[in-house]
């Protein structure tokens, strides 16, 4: 794991479980706004572990982009907290350097060390024909 105290990991875990709780409450709101009882049963009362196909299911079928990214918001959070757990949070997963504690504390969810961040997006951008950021 990077060079993080256990103080400066658990303030990106309260980060991200505050960021967590505030996605999951704004799905749950626009499910109950859009009347669909079928989408608020998903989220109801939902173990972990179902959680994710519940939130898939109503990807698939909202048509909020801002719930498509609550949800992926979510996953991200889910996925840094398995980093967490196996050790390799704050690790670049590209070049293996060490991502820093202020960028964390942006961006806690970053997988990427910013280097390889931009290269990554400048890729993506390539790959879907909209030339280098």
């Amino acid at each position: 794991m990077a060079a993080l105290s256990q103080e400066e990991i658990d303030r990106l875990n309260q980060l991200m479980e505050e960021r967590r709780t505030r996605e999951l409450e704004e799905i749950r709101a626009v499910a109950a706004r859009s009347n669909d009882d079928g989408r608020q049963e998903l989220l109801a009362g939902r173990a972990a572990d179902q959680l994710d196909q519940a939130l898939g299911e109503i990807a698939q079928s909202a048509t909020y982009a801002i719930v498509r990214q609550d949800i992926q918001d979510v996953r991200d959070i889910d996925a840094a907290r398995k980093r967490i757990a196996a050790g390799t949070y704050g690790v670049c997963i590209e070049c293996g350097v060490e991502i820093g504690f202020p960028r964390l504390l942006a961006y806690p969810t970053a997988k990427r060390c910013i280097s390889c961040q931009r290269e990554y997006e400048r890729q993506q951008a390539t790959r879907e024909g909209r030339g280098a950021p």
